[in-house]
């Protein structure tokens, strides 16, 4: 069956990019949300070519703790805030690719990030910072 990695963010999205993704979010006459929104604003190629794409933001929670799947009950986009909690087969690496060439290119301050795999004892969290900042020095 495989196993599945949880993501999950809170984030402030550009003013643009917050319109694009509510014009398609909740359209379920839409099968193909990153594939819509690339058709608007510039995306990533290596994302939108990528097979479980749309898993980020919609994958259900699988096999994570608890609390997890209570907080995917109040994820969705409200304005320029993002609440994101899903969980997909990072196979291929789509969570690391998102984080890497699309998420810095939607948002508009930092944000911390957490996945979790389904068989680690405790999450990991990266900052992501927005495609107009430098890098924080450690």
């Amino acid at each position: 069956m495989g196993m599945y990695t949880g993501l999950r963010f809170k984030a402030k999205l550009k003013p643009l990019v917050a319109d694009v993704l509510q014009k398609f979010y909740n359209d379920r006459d839409c099968p193909d949300f990153w594939g819509a929104v690339s058709g608007v604003i510039p995306i990533s190629n290596n994302w939108v070519n990528t097979h479980r794409r749309d898993f980020i933001p919609f994958g259900a929670i699988s096999y994570l703790p608890d609390d997890w799947d209570e907080e995917s009950r109040s994820a969705g986009l409200r304005g320029t805030e993002w609440h994101v909690c899903c969980s997909l087969k990072n196979y291929e690496g789509e969570i690391e690719l998102f984080l890497r060439q699309v998420l810095p290119h939607l948002i508009s301050e930092m944000c911390r990030v957490e996945y979790r795999y389904a068989e680690w004892e405790a999450s990991r969290s990266d900052l992501i910072m927005p495609e107009d900042l430098a890098p924080l020095e450690d």
